[in-house]
């Protein structure tokens, strides 16, 4: 079974970002109305990585956190 995360960015900045984040990521991520997203464990520690804000809208984060702190 897949680590699968729904997340959402603040804004289309971020989201830019984010999306630039996740081409260093050879898995498949999908791409939701409303600047959200469904990622895998390994897309969340390429975002974290880049210092890219978003919120995770999951029931469980990988931390146990709802949102980052950047």
């Amino acid at each position: 079974m897949y680590d699968m995360h729904l997340i959402r960015f603040p804004n289309h900045k971020e989201l830019e970002r984010g999306l630039m984040a996740l081409l260093s990521v050879p898995w498949e991520s999908l791409g939701l109305p409303d600047l959200q997203m469904v990622v895998r464990t390994e897309h969340i520690k390429a975002l974290e990585q880049a210092k890219v804000r978003f919120k995770y809208l999951s029931k469980t984060a990988p931390d146990g956190t709802q949102s980052t702190s950047v």
